[in-house]
């Protein structure tokens, strides 16, 4: 790794900055500015779960790939790397483990239901961010850091926020797509009430910054058949995600340039650092 990165973005899983904030990193690197891409989850499980969740969750990865394999979360670290050179970013895998793999003292899964990673959040999971916030520390300087905003209420998005508000002041924060797509998502996040302390910053993307996120994320085959019913899918939910965005800001009173086929969205605090809804 370098000493300095113009921009550091913190992901909680292999996809979630690729989907996010794909187009916004191509015109980072396109105009010579270094990305560094930081996955937390980047831990192989140990041994055979017996959660029923894991067990779909890894059939599903399996269809996607056409295969089963052992060592799951290399396969996914493989595909990171892919994905990011495409966008021509650096990556750095930590070692922890996802959440459907975090299990308590007595070896229960701490989140072992399809709909436990995006409810209420373990205490007996209180550990991690301390131990997340420890690793953040050591991390290169950067000239803007990025973390999830947390839309959709993903226990992990949640976790890597906790952790990055513990070390980092003045960070922007990204939609996690795909859950940005479900009507009222944004909103439970961040009410309409409380968004006066907040000002967002529109990317404008170009067909060449679409094109260059459609691909990356096509790089993550194990992921395909959870979000698209196919590689030609990609690109019809992305542009749709896309034209959200830029009908976000036209309704903001933002004029979009002629060359904008699609936007993403960050937000910033205007006053001095507050604790996020997770932490309060």
């Amino acid at each position: 790794m370098e000493e300095y990165y113009d921009h550091l973005y913190i992901s909680a899983h292999f996809d979630d900055v690729s989907l996010s904030c794909g187009g916004q990193i191509f015109r980072h690197t396109a105009v010579g500015d270094t990305v560094l891409v930081v996955t937390l989850t980047g831990e192989e499980p140990a041994g055979e779960s017996h959660s029923d969740t894991v067990r779909s969750i890894h059939r599903r990865w399996f269809d996607s790939m056409g295969e089963t394999i052992d060592q799951i979360v290399a396969r996914r670290r493989t595909e990171d790397r892919a994905a990011f050179d495409v966008l021509r970013a650096e990556v750095l895998h930590l070692n922890f483990l996802d959440a459907i793999y975090r299990a308590g003292p007595d070896g229960a899964p701490l989140y072992p239901g399809p709909t436990d990673m995006f409810g209420p959040f373990n205490p007996a999971d209180a550990g991690v961010i301390a131990a997340l916030a420890a690793e953040l520390v050591t991390l290169p300087e950067a000239g803007q850091v990025y973390l999830p905003l947390g839309v959709g209420n993903h226990i992990d998005h949640g976790v890597a926020r906790r952790a990055g508000e513990r070390v980092f002041r003045d960070v922007a924060y990204y939609e996690d797509y795909p859950y940005t797509m479900a009507p009222g998502a944004l909103a439970a996040v961040l009410p309409l009430s409380g968004r006066g302390d907040w000002q967002t910053e529109t990317i404008w993307l170009t067909e060449a910054a679409l094109a260059a996120k459609v691909t990356s994320v096509g790089a993550y085959q194990s992921q395909l058949s959870s979000f698209f019913t196919g590689p030609d899918d990609i690109l019809v939910k992305l542009r749709e995600e896309g034209q959200r965005v830029m009908a976000e800001a036209a309704a903001a009173g933002e004029q979009a340039p002629q060359w904008a086929v699609g936007a993403e969205c960050l937000w910033r605090r205007r006053s001095a650092f507050t604790l996020s809804s997770f932490e309060q």
